[in-house]
């Protein structure tokens, strides 16, 4: 269903720290990292290893946001949410040691968000910044 946009007021939530990590936003996944240089994803799995950080985030994924939050939203009157997703989810890049397994939760997102009737504005939160020369 086509929402009115223009007639009607967007009210919505930000759901940000759970397919981009931030430490002011999930700090507990920081906390209990053993490490004082894991700032992000990417410090993350790379001093944890695939396997670990594998582990870590698809905990993350399947908890810190389920089915019944959009329901939740949804009753508090908001009508969109906006997720934001890192580049590494949707399009890995050869080198770089991020993990699978956001993109698919998204979906499952989508599929949510439809269910309890909430529009989904989807932020490429974080882009990989490509320089080239004209020669």
């Amino acid at each position: 269903m086509k929402f009115p946009y223009g007639s009607t007021k967007v009210r919505g939530v930000n759901l940000g720290g759970w397919f981009v990590l931030e430490p002011w936003i999930t700090p507990s996944i920081f906390e209990n990292s053993g490490s004082d240089t894991i700032v992000d994803e990417y410090t993350l799995t790379k001093e944890l290893g695939k396997a670990e950080a594998r582990k870590r985030l698809t905990d993350h994924w399947n908890s810190w946001i389920t089915e019944s939050d959009f329901y939740q939203i949804k009753r508090a009157g908001l009508n969109h949410v906006r997720i934001p997703i890192g580049y590494w989810s949707v399009y890995p890049i050869n080198g770089d040691p991020y993990v699978q397994g956001a993109y698919d939760v998204l979906g499952k997102a989508l599929d949510w968000a439809n269910n309890a009737g909430l529009k989904v504005m989807i932020d490429l939160h974080g882009g990989k910044h490509y320089v080239s020369s004209i020669e």
